[in-house]
């Protein structure tokens, strides 16, 4: 990797290690701040020593070039993988120590300044997974997978995630499924969702106002088979002609100045067609400069019974939802890096949990058999024993108090191989560094023993049967935090949303007499940002569904829609009101 191939990185380094500095000398005390900087300078020493190590420069004869041009491409991607590592490991602490500052009772101004460490932090990691995406496309070691999934649930879970990123800027999202498109169809869902994400996500970057629009339709099917085509259209910046032949390389963007306003290291869609194409499929763009671009690209699939994939939902475990269960847990954590170790440890001790930590193979398997240990952690790769060599001897133990404890891996990288040997080795589950808190959290929740003691059962049976209705899930917390604790603010708060409520179920009344669906759109579009304030998210994904519905004039369903939210609006309401009474009795 070149020097100029890296310019990304290092641009990204700099507004870093200035944000890091800034906010360890202005707002921590010495030992945090020496702390945090230790934690930067392992990160910087080692990104800028792979970077400007020199090379030996070597002549060759035109007989061997061919195998040395070989052997150089496998040492780029060899060398790529590593660097990965390397960086993942310290950018795992610079973004868990930005998580757990967060926590802490800061002050405006030290907020943005976290802020703006994990908004630095995680543009980075982004750039590093394009990199090594890059290189893992190079050199055919990504994996592809065939599986049956519901398209149309796939979709709107895309559209979805968009409709965070446009939250508040004047851009219509739109989405048009054709009649004609399956609903179950067998491929890679993930790699459909990168595809999908990456061109909708370059569509929200370059569109300051307009709209951007999802078209899906079949475009052949023969039996069992089909080619469905996807379009995705904006009324973006646009692409000149002469950019349009050259788009599709590596390392290039519309513009020059383009990686300077807007970043990233223009490989995006460079991987978006790689990875077409590995599906067989073929990519096209269009695009007229200042008036918008359309990418459209096609896919061969098979089709599926309807009956065997169930629709998923987008919900993720959040440690506001379960932070409780994990009160008492024992976990066991294997990890050689002590400032990660230090990291998890407190993460894990402010949840509630009994932390094992700084251990080898020995004292692992004793506390194993002499304690009620929950969970393992494993880092695996650690130096002398890895983790594959603790996780094979902790599996093969005769007690079976020992063998049966789940152990989560955790890794900065993850390869095929590795994914084989924890299959084979019994290993329950994978994080890769740098993970959110979201992430470690949802993963024990999964897969922790449950040691369920007698006193538990009274527990257990006086839980609901039925799990709440995800349309009538509401979190107040967040909202609390942006009123900087004042409860008379957040009554406030409530009151206006409730208030909006009931005009928009007035609105829909009215409008759905005349079909104007233009005035339901409209009603809808200013309520979702109301559930959002409340963390509604399963409302609010039906409220943009309806919106979506009403700009593609499909009438039948908006009232389907507004039908579902008659019916569960009562019970949101009713949660609100008990989250509001807790917290005003505080």
């Amino acid at each position: 990797m070149s020097i100029s191939n890296t310019k990304d990185l290092l641009g990204q380094l700099s507004q870093l290690e200035r944000t890091v500095s800034e906010f360890s000398f202005e707002e921590l005390n010495a030992a945090e701040a020496k702390e945090l900087k230790s934690s930067f300078n392992t990160f910087r020493s080692s990104l800028e020593r792979h970077i400007y190590a020199p090379k030996t420069d070597h002549v060759v004869s035109n007989k061997n070039e061919g195998s040395v041009t070989e052997n150089q491409d496998t040492s780029e991607k060899q060398f790529i993988a590593h660097v990965s590592h390397e960086i993942r490991t310290p950018l795992n602490s610079i973004i868990g120590y930005a998580n757990l500052l967060k926590e802490e009772k800061l002050t405006r101004g030290q907020h943005k300044k976290v802020d703006a460490i994990q908004f630095a932090s995680n543009t980075l990691l982004k750039l590093i997974n394009e990199v090594l995406e890059y290189s893992k496309l190079s050199s055919g070691n990504n994996n592809f997978e065939t599986v049956e999934f519901n398209l149309h649930s796939l979709l709107n879970d895309v559209m979805f995630l968009c409709e965070t990123l446009v939250m508040d800027r004047k851009i219509e999202l739109l989405i048009d499924i054709d009649e004609n498109v399956p609903k179950i169809i067998k491929g890679d869902p993930s790699k459909l969702s990168q595809i999908l994400l990456n061109l909708l996500g370059n569509s929200v970057k370059f569109v300051h106002q307009g709209f951007i629009k999802l078209e899906v339709f079949t475009k052949q099917r023969i039996n069992n088979e089909c080619l469905i085509e996807f379009s995705v259209a904006d009324t973006g910046i646009g692409i000149s002609k002469e950019k349009i032949k050259t788009i599709f390389k590596g390392y290039t963007q519309a513009e020059d100045d383009t990686s300077k306003k807007y970043g990233g290291t223009g490989l995006g869609l460079t991987i978006t067609k790689e990875i077409i194409g590995r599906l067989n499929g073929e990519i096209e763009i269009d695009s007229t400069i200042d008036s918008g671009t359309t990418v459209r690209f096609r896919m061969p699939y098979a089709i599926a019974s309807p009956t065997t994939v169930p629709s998923k939902s987008l919900k993720k475990v959040t440690k506001n939802d379960n932070s409780g269960l994990l009160v008492g847990t024992e976990i066991l954590v294997f990890e050689d890096n002590k400032m990660n170790e230090h990291l998890i440890v407190e993460q894990l001790t402010k949840w509630g949990c009994t932390v094992h930590a700084d251990v080898d193979l020995d004292k692992g398997l004793y506390l194993l058999s002499s304690r009620k240990i929950d969970l393992i952690l494993m880092d695996l790769k650690m130096p002398g024993q890895n983790g594959f060599e603790v996780s094979k001897a902790i599996r093969n133990h005769k007690n079976s108090n020992v063998n049966s404890v789940p152990i989560i891996a955790f890794s900065a990288d993850f390869t095929e191989q590795d994914s084989k040997d924890c299959k084979e080795i019994g290993i329950n589950d994978f994080l890769l560094k740098p993970y959110t808190l979201d992430d470690l959290m949802s993963t024990i929740v999964k897969n922790k023993k449950l040691n369920t003691e007698h006193q538990d059962f009274a527990s257990i049976l006086q839980k609901p049967m039925i799990e709440p209705k995800e349309t009538t899930v509401i979190d107040l917390n967040h909202l609390m935090k942006d009123c900087f604790g004042e409860i008379d603010m957040l009554n406030e708060l409530v009151k206006l949303f409730k208030l909006n409520a009931i005009e928009f179920i007035g609105n829909v009344k009215i409008h759905l007499k005349t079909e104007n669906l233009k005035e339901i759109a409209l009603s809808a579009h200013k309520l979702k940002a109301g559930f959002a304030m409340i963390k509604a998210d399963g409302m609010r994904k039906l409220i943009v569904e309806l919106e979506s519905s009403c700009k593609t004039n499909q009438f039948e369903t908006v009232k389907e829609l507004y039908e579902l939210f008659l019916n569960d609006y009562p019970l949101l309401e009713e949660n609100l009101n008990s989250e509001l009474e807790i917290m005003n009795k505080k």
